[in-house]
């Protein structure tokens, strides 16, 4: 019996201690976060916020990531080696086309920070851009979106499709 409690302590402490340090564990989650064309941290603090509307295929989702100084680290040593990502101020059509189709503000949850990187990713089919606004279909199609906030070390990943 000491030796199940001792055996569950310890594997509770290693959890605990895993979580503190902010151990760098990368994987890719699910397909989802593609868009972001890096692995992102597993073992982090998330916020997640999650519309679906109907039964039609309608989702919108926004999710906050919390990284360690390590973490933050590796991923902006992979934003700055990836053309994809810009530096500065999002793109007037980008952030238009966002805020135009967010349900409930989830979109504007996303804070202005003055020291990011974005990245604008169009998952429909058949694009010839997937990181150009104007193939963005406005009847039907997948966007993401992802913004780092270098100072914070805060990921944000906002989604929508329809």
């Amino acid at each position: 019996m000491k030796k199940k409690i001792l055996i569950g302590f310890i594997i509770v402490f290693t959890i605990i201690i895993t979580m503190v340090i902010g151990w760098d564990l990368y994987v890719e989650v699910d397909t989802t976060y593609k868009s972001f064309e890096f692995l992102i941290p597993l073992v982090c603090k998330r916020e997640v916020t999650t519309l679906q509307y109907g039964d039609f295929f309608d989702n919108e989702k926004l999710e906050k990531m919390y990284l360690s100084k390590g973490q933050a680290r590796r991923v902006l040593y992979k934003i700055e080696n990836n053309s994809n990502w810009i530096k500065g101020e999002i793109d007037e059509k980008v952030e238009e086309r966002l805020k135009f189709y967010t349900r409930e503000d989830i979109y504007n949850k996303i804070p202005y920070v003055e020291n990011k990187y974005w990245i604008f990713t169009n998952r429909s089919g058949l694009v010839k851009d997937k990181h150009s606004i104007d193939e963005a279909k406005t009847m039907y199609y997948a966007v993401s979106f992802g913004m780092f906030d270098i100072d914070n070390s805060i990921l944000y990943y906002y989604e929508y499709d329809r």
